[in-house]
């Protein structure tokens, strides 16, 4: 009878239905791994920016990846904002998360016609096409950390990958998936294993013939019941695999009618007076969640007498 109390990381909620990421070690420590459920959060996606199904399932990787990234930071106001800029349909999209888990995203363009590698494989390298994939991560030291790549492929799990690799020395296997039904998305969620320092070449071998050994879709994993815990374990093939600690993850914005406020200061004086005389007054919406702020033609006079 298995064990079922040994699939639960310390941290992680009970109920498994939840968004949330766990963190892992194996092999004697020359291997750390992340796996992570986001199916509310990039619901949420959706229903704030109404993607289409590409562009539903290229947003939902590039949150999922951007917050396994994201999972080290410590600091309350540390942060990183994940950012492709591309020549696709999608001309981009923009990801920041937090250290408490919530990311917050969005596409330059949501509404973009969904093509198909095969039946039920959406083709997102197309919807994003060719670009740049940039990490700026700011944990409180005198400059933020600033990494640049090129997109490989485009389809998000391959462009990760090569970041990592590239400018943070971290050879990694990354796997992320989105799955849509007739309600939305159906499953999300995604798996990084890392090698470390003073890894072995049986531990490489190990790893990258458990990567090519055609491991399931992370998706069809979690159909099938599969929770972030047991997606690492099968995948690592380790019995001594150690759950580290598990945590909840969100959508979540922090627009606020200050920050719009702060936002409307940076203008001209020149501009702020040309909205100052407007009877209307003007109206600012939040990417990252399309809340709507007003500001009366009084309030950005205020603004100019600061």
């Amino acid at each position: 009878m298995i064990d079922e109390s040994f699939y639960h990381a310390p941290g992680a909620p009970v109920n498994s239905d939840r968004d949330y990421l766990v963190r892992a070690t194996a092999l004697d420590g020359h291997v750390r791994a992340f796996a992570i459920r986001t199916t509310d959060t990039v619901n949420e996606a959706l229903r704030i920016h109404k993607t289409s199904p590409v562009a539903t399932a290229a947003l939902g990787r590039f949150i999922t990846g951007s917050l396994m990234l994201a999972e080290n930071m410590k600091g309350d106001d540390d942060n990183q904002t994940t950012i492709i800029k591309s020549d696709g349909p999608m001309k981009g999209m923009t990801c920041v998360c937090d250290s408490k888990g919530h990311a917050r995203a969005y596409p330059i363009v949501a509404d973009v016609e969904s093509t198909y590698h095969k039946p039920g494989k959406l083709n997102v390298g197309e919807a994003v096409g060719k670009g740049m994939l940039t990490v700026i991560r700011d944990i409180g030291l005198r400059e933020p950390y600033v990494g640049s790549v090129e997109l490989m492929t485009g389809e998000i799990a391959e462009d990760f990958t090569y970041y990592l690799a590239s400018s943070e020395q971290t050879p990694s296997v990354v796997a992320l998936g989105v799955q849509m039904d007739g309600n939305g998305v159906r499953n999300a969620g995604g798996l990084i294993v890392q090698l470390m320092p003073g890894a072995t070449e049986e531990d490489i071998d190990y790893i990258e013939k458990r990567a090519n050994g055609g491991f399931p879709d992370i998706t069809f994993l979690m159909d099938e019941g599969f929770n972030p815990e047991k997606i690492i374990d099968m995948f690592l093939g380790d019995p001594k695999v150690c759950f580290l600690s598990g945590s909840e993850v969100s959508y979540k914005c922090n627009c606020s009618e200050e920050k719009m406020s702060r936002g409307l200061a940076t203008l001209s004086k020149a501009d702020l007076e040309e909205l100052a005389n407007d009877p209307k007054g003007i109206d600012i919406e939040c990417h990252f969640c399309d809340k709507k702020y007003h500001f009366t033609s009084e309030d950005v006079k205020k603004i100019l007498l600061k």
